[in-house]
């Protein structure tokens, strides 16, 4: 097994980091529950384009974390790739497998009662959509094929993918033959989720690489500078090579400019002053930051049904509280049960690794 070298002294996600990516994970999440709120209830409103790309930027940051994240948990409590891979399977299936068939449930109900609101969140193959939605198949290659009532799971796909090419790459062992498992990844991935790999190595970096050493008042200085840059680019740059959405690349097609907005998202990320101070409401906030989570693979499929059973007419924005308030609550006590039945998702991929190793060792030792 290869070790990646320790390029970096051990940073805390306790202290300042840990509220700055905790703080990072609730916005992110928010915006885009607002953004699919608006889209739902004020299509017609022009600013819904400007707001689609702060939801898109959304995606971007949490590509970031996550890859920062992962560096983290490699680097500091590294068990193994096996307990890497159960760790990642489990955390991904507890939340999305529930949520496609939350999502199943809510479309159901929706095509009964209003047959024309389905159709505009609907598109072929429903069925297949979610069995490959449910095997993270969803986005390879030039597919875009999540549930139209639960677009957000796109991301998901990227991160899954994310996850097995890292783990192959970083757990494998000593010779050529090794490489070939996270190539072979890389090949069924396809170029549109490899096109935005450089987001999520981003954040991976933002851990490893060693920060420089300024004083914290410039430090977090030019934190703020680099998070202005990502506002101003967004903002004002035009989506580069194309606006998100466009085939064949479709949540890739700005892939240069996410690279951009990546960048400084990781360089704001390592630029942090490093910080062991323990606050006293940060396990609070890590408990809210979780549940961002379900949040982000629930809302829209829930947005959706309120608005079918309800039939709200919403005059002016502030109206949406109850809606808003409504769903939040309900995603984040789905999030809280799903949470608490996640151990039976870790026992069931640790079974599963263990099968695997015992049918691999009884083979090696099957005389020929």
């Amino acid at each position: 097994m290869t070790k990646a070298p320790t390029i970096n002294s051990p940073r805390a996600i306790t202290g300042f980091d840990g509220v700055v990516l905790d703080g990072l994970r609730i916005l992110a999440a928010l915006m885009v529950f607002v953004f699919h709120i608006l889209y739902l209830w004020f299509r017609p409103l022009t600013v819904l384009y400007k707001i689609d790309d702060l939801a898109h930027l959304a995606v971007v940051i949490f590509f970031v974390l996550s890859g920062y994240v992962i560096a983290y948990t490699t680097t500091e409590t590294n068990r193994g790739g096996m307990q890497y891979m159960q760790a990642r399977f489990s955390k991904l299936s507890s939340v999305v497998l529930p949520a496609l068939l939350i999502t199943a449930i809510c479309e159901i109900i929706v095509s009964n009662i209003n047959p024309e609101m389905h159709s505009y969140f609907s598109r072929n193959n429903p069925l297949l959509r979610y069995i490959i939605s449910g095997l993270f198949l969803n986005e390879i290659w030039f597919f875009s094929a999540a549930p139209a009532m639960n677009g957000p799971l796109w991301s998901l796909s990227f991160e899954f993918w994310y996850y097995v090419i890292f783990g192959l790459w970083f757990y494998r062992k000593t010779g050529w033959r090794s490489y070939l498992l996270p190539v072979f990844a890389c090949l069924v991935a396809g170029p549109k989720i490899l096109l935005m790999m450089p987001i999520w190595l981003t954040g991976y970096f933002a851990y490893r690489i060693r920060s420089p050493k300024l004083s914290s008042l410039f430090s977090w200085l030019l934190v703020l500078l680099s998070f202005i840059i990502v506002f101003l680019v967004v903002k004002y740059i035009s989506p580069l090579p194309f606006k998100i959405g466009k085939p064949p690349l479709y949540f890739a097609s700005q892939f240069i400019s996410d690279w951009i907005v990546g960048f400084f998202i990781g360089l704001g990320l390592w630029l942090i002053p490093s910080s062991r101070i323990v606050f006293k409401q940060s396990k609070q906030l890590r408990t809210i930051a979780n549940l961002t989570f379900p949040l982000y693979v629930l809302h829209n499929p829930l947005l959706i049904l309120w608005s079918t059973v309800f039939h709200h007419k919403f005059n002016k924005v502030v109206d949406l509280w109850l809606p808003f308030s409504v769903v939040l609550t309900v995603s984040i006590i789905i999030g809280i049960a799903l949470e608490k039945q996640r151990f039976l998702w870790v026992n069931l991929f640790k079974y599963l690794s263990q099968f695997y190793i015992r049918k691999r060792n009884y083979l090696s030792r099957r005389p020929t």
